[in-house]
């Protein structure tokens, strides 16, 4: 599991099985509220757990860029 963090708010990138392969998941968390902000979850399946993870921090820093 990979994070970024801004204050309270925590973004991470996770893995999971799905249909014989791999997705990422970002999940932004607010812990000074104590609340799951956003989930996504990639369309595309990874052959790795390690291919999902650098997919999911590639777009994690996409997005930070894109704010």
């Amino acid at each position: 599991m990979s994070d970024k963090t801004n204050g309270d708010v925590s973004a991470f990138v996770q893995t999971a099985e799905h249909q014989g392969g791999y997705v990422w998941v970002l999940t932004l968390v607010d812990f000074a509220a104590r609340d799951v902000k956003r989930s996504l979850v990639s369309e595309e399946t990874y052959a790795t757990s390690a291919a999902a993870r650098d997919a999911g921090l590639d777009r994690l820093q996409g997005m930070a860029g894109d704010a």
